[in-house]
């Protein structure tokens, strides 16, 4: 009896020294682990909140995007001044070719120098789709998410776009040339939108339509309601725009010229427009001071080869727009100050 109770001490008590050292063994594994886990989560907050490649990689710059995309930009439009000047400056007003001969068109100096990191097309390849920033990785999170698209001579792939990909955004039609059947058509094809027989104008009142060979409009009428987009947007109740998309046929320069002086902050996030070449440079270059003035850079430029001659991708250019602030970030939120105040 006393061997046995001998025997059973023994091998409790190496039970006991195998379950210490089992526990010891995962308490170092236990360790180990959490270690390794707060390193990586260090590295990885490290990496993200300073831009700094994961595992330090000090030959990849350390600038965050925006900083990048900034320097992009000034370096872009710095060359495009010094290139303007160079060449002579606005040689002809009733000329689209600036500078030193065909090879250098007015548009040249404009081009895409800001980086949308999600830039996107939205409706149909070809004419009418547009090139929207953020369509995922903001527009879509954003609530509401409002969407201005004036003009359109009842082609709705760019409206249909949008509902598809953003079904949440609300979007507002303006345009009062169109015909009875196109009307039916937006109606039909087009669900929880709305529509306005109604253009952007100047001034609240009638645009009268006097020499049509200087404008792309349709022959419904000659004359045509219109209010400014402060009126608009006072009405609907509206503060800020995410997409404004602008299609009227030349009718831009001079709505764009008294917004310009009525406004100190445009309220919309990125415009996407239709410029329309009528014959002087003089006022497209006013343009586009005026647009980068109120802090909007180009990040999209397409010829528009849709015409009935080839001539039209001269004369025809869709441009996108975004704004952004002092510090070159986009500005998706309405500012202290608005359109409204």
């Amino acid at each position: 009896n006393i061997y046995i109770s001998m025997h059973k001490i023994q091998n409790s008590e190496k039970v006991i020294q195998n379950s210490l050292l089992w526990h010891g063994n995962q308490l170092k594994m236990t360790r180990k682990k959490f270690t390794r886990y707060l390193t990586f989560a260090l590295c990885y907050f490290v990496g993200y909140f300073s831009r700094v490649p994961m595992y330090f990689d000090r030959s990849v710059p350390t600038r965050n995007d925006s900083q990048i995309i900034n320097e992009i930009y000034k370096e872009a439009i710095n060359k495009s001044a010094e290139t303007f000047l160079r060449n002579g400056g606005l040689v002809d007003a009733s000329m689209i070719s600036l500078g030193h001969g065909s090879k250098i068109r007015l548009w040249d100096y404009f081009g895409p120098s800001y980086n949308c990191i999600s830039r996107e097309r939205v409706g149909k390849i070809g004419d009418g789709g547009k090139w929207l920033c953020g369509v995922r990785t903001v527009l879509a999170h954003r609530f509401p998410c409002i969407v201005y698209s004036i003009g359109s001579k009842g082609e709705i792939s760019f409206e249909q776009g949008v509902q598809e990909k953003l079904p949440h955004c609300e979007i507002h039609i303006f345009d009062p040339t169109l015909t009875s059947e196109q009307k039916k058509n937006i109606k039909d094809s087009l669900l929880n939108i709305h529509f306005y027989d109604l253009g952007l104008g100047a001034v609240d009142g009638e645009f009268r339509i006097k020499n049509r060979k200087a404008l792309w409009t349709q022959r419904t009428k000659d004359v045509y309601p219109v209010q400014t987009l402060q009126t608009i947007m006072s009405k609907l109740r509206h503060t800020w725009i995410d997409v404004l998309k602008v299609d009227i046929e030349g009718g831009e320069w001079a709505i764009f010229e008294k917004l310009f002086e009525q406004v100190q902050i445009i309220p919309a996030t990125q415009i996407q427009i239709e410029l329309h070449f009528l014959g002087d440079a003089k006022v497209a270059l006013n343009f586009f001071n005026n647009m980068k003035e109120k802090g909007f850079r180009v990040f999209s430029v397409e010829p528009n080869y849709y015409g009935r001659t080839a001539e039209n991708a001269r004369l025809m250019v869709e441009y996108s727009f975004i704004q952004v602030n002092d510090e070159g970030r986009v500005v998706w939120e309405e500012p202290s100050r608005s359109i409204l105040d």
